[in-house]
């Protein structure tokens, strides 16, 4: 079953939002304990919210797919040359309508799948080396050969690398997504709990809670002690 996203706020701002629900969650943690939460729950929201915030955005991982599939495109295009190059030469040295040159099948290269290359590479090599007497007074020797079975690994090599860079960009922009649903149900209940004690009792902590509100009381409250002091040093 396909699961939906429960905010509307953005990544960055959901992450934002579990600092500053933390933050307040220091300073109420005794009201909360009155609603059955334990004095660890700051640090429970502080952990979800690291395990969100540490996964890199779906543009990075779009980035690594993009890099590997430019990388196998390049390789591709290159063994499709050396292939090519093996086609013309092939048909000197062997003759256009001779059967030694019909077994290497030299058509159709382009219409070929990337998965299809490879095999198809695996067998010209392979018969490329059969014919190699015949075939070495057109230059098609062994060091050419050997070129383009490793031309054809190093394409297999990449083919694995882009099908793996697109399943990990999927593995890893569902885990967000998870992780970001559960951070804000965990982030909705706190805000709901802290709401509810400070309602009609202070206003300023009030609005602490209110998800998507102004964030500016929570914010005063993560000033450190460190700028508290550059503060204090100043007006001195």
């Amino acid at each position: 079953m396909k699961q939906t996203k429960k905010f509307t706020m953005s990544y960055p701002e959901l992450g934002q939002r579990g600092d500053r629900v933390k933050a307040v969650l220091e300073r109420d943690v005794l009201e909360f304990m009155k609603y059955g939460y334990d004095d660890g729950i700051a640090e429970t929201v502080r952990v979800k919210t690291e395990q969100f915030k540490a996964i890199l955005p779906d543009m990075y991982w779009e980035g690594q797919k993009t890099l590997t599939t430019n990388n196998k495109e390049q390789l591709k295009g290159k063994l499709v040359e050396m292939l090519g190059e093996m086609a013309f030469k092939g048909k000197l040295a062997l003759g256009s309508n001779s059967k030694e040159y019909a077994t290497f099948r030299f058509s159709g290269m382009n219409r070929l799948t990337d998965q299809e290359l490879v095999v198809y590479s695996k067998h010209v090599c392979k018969t490329a080396e059969l014919y190699q007497e015949a075939l070495a007074k057109r230059n098609i020797d062994g060091e050419m050969i050997t070129l383009a079975t490793e031309a054809t690994t190093a394409l297999d090599n990449a083919i694995d690398a882009q099908t793996e860079a697109i399943a990990v960009r999927e593995q890893m922009s569902v885990k967000r997504f998870e992780l970001g649903n559960e951070l804000y149900d965990l982030i909705v209940e706190l805000c709901e709990v802290g709401k509810r004690i400070w309602e009609n009792t202070n206003e300023a902590f009030y609005h602490d809670y209110v998800l998507y509100g102004s964030n500016k009381s929570a914010n005063e409250i993560q000033v450190t002690e460190e700028e508290a002091d550059l503060v204090n040093s100043a007006t001195e």
